[in-house]
């Protein structure tokens, strides 16, 4: 009978461990699960803060003729050997609030980004359409053209490639 109760003890020991065990990756598992939720929440936070300050668009087009044509809209162009312009255009969600903002053009390469041209220019702060005329590429590249407000505080930013014709 003692010979019994130890192999029971032990068993029952075994199986207390294995519960034990068991509890215990469940709630990491848990844990896991939480943060795993709690970061595609702040990832879905961070999208939608994008997606709604992300109203005001900037695109390219070849052209904004006198008649107020978008004309040749795209996002990659082609300029010669001593360089080329585009337009870029502005709509925001609202009136820009302000009297002037700064255009500034950077290019991507395998070092990092490099400013190559930050100029200003003179806008109506009651409208949300603007274009802004003849930014000039030099050399073929990846390039993001960001309008900054001169507080520094972004509008928008749009993205264009350039190649040689």
């Amino acid at each position: 009978m003692s010979n019994f109760t130890n192999r029971f003890g032990f068993i029952f020991a075994l199986f207390i461990s294995a519960v034990i065990l068991f509890a215990c990756g469940d709630k990491k598992e848990s844990e896991v699960k939480k943060e795993t939720t709690k970061e595609e929440t702040t990832s879905k936070e961070t999208k939608e803060e994008t997606k709604s300050s992300g109203s005001n668009q900037l695109y390219f087009v070849e052209e904004y003729t006198k008649e107020g044509q978008e004309v040749g809209k795209s996002d990659k162009f082609f300029i010669g050997n001593k360089g080329g312009y585009i337009t870029a255009m502005l709509r925001t969600s609202s009136p820009i609030g302000v009297g002037s903002v700064d255009v500034r053009l950077e290019r991507e390469s395998l070092d990092g980004t490099e400013i190559i041209d930050t100029k200003p220019y003179d806008v109506f702060p009651d409208k949300s359409y603007f274009f802004f005329d003849k930014i000039t590429f030099y050399k073929p590249g990846d390039y993001t053209v960001t309008v900054f407000k001169k507080d520094g505080t972004p509008i928008a930013a749009g993205k264009v490639r350039i190649d040689l014709k």
